[in-house]
């Protein structure tokens, strides 16, 4: 993966890994700590044989540890559930609370209130591209407005 974050032909630009929901400096920790070289192309990469001390049985201690975090781990999930809006996207494709969520996490994920007018997202952009979905202007409004999480 040459290049990354340049705009070189034949590899993935940043854009393309921060669309697919990880960054790079992360993959490229969680590489290091696997022992990749990501210059390699994906095909050249040998699977690694685990080694004795990796492959010994959990002792009954590391097993409740693991027990106690699956149980948080449902716990968090729940609760995210609980929060998350029921029956999105779920009787129309074009459900004005999905269109605003997925709108937020588009056209907002790179904001910065220190560098405001440059990272917002483009509010009659917005509108249009709305409009053009078949959306009338004042829903098409309501529909960036409540997407925006900023007062304007």
């Amino acid at each position: 993966m040459a290049g990354w974050g340049q705009p070189v032909k034949d590899h993935w630009s940043a854009p393309h890994f921060d669309s697919y929901g990880f960054r790079r400096s992360e993959l490229k920790q969680f590489a290091d700590k696997l022992g990749l070289d990501l210059s390699i192309p994906l095909e050249d990469v040998k699977p690694t044989q685990l080694s004795d001390v990796e492959s010994k049985p959990l002792s009954e201690a590391d097993v409740e540890i693991l027990k106690m975090e699956i149980d948080t781990l449902k716990k968090q999930v729940r609760k995210l559930e609980s929060e998350r809006p029921i029956l999105i996207n779920k009787f129309r494709e074009d459900d004005p609370l999905y269109l605003a969520i997925k709108i937020r996490n588009q056209e907002w994920k790179n904001y910065d209130p220190d560098n405001d007018r440059q990272t917002r997202g483009n509010q009659t952009a917005i509108v249009k591209e709305l409009e053009d979905k078949g959306f009338s202007n004042v829903q098409a409004k309501s529909i960036e407005m409540v997407a925006c999480p900023i007062k304007r």
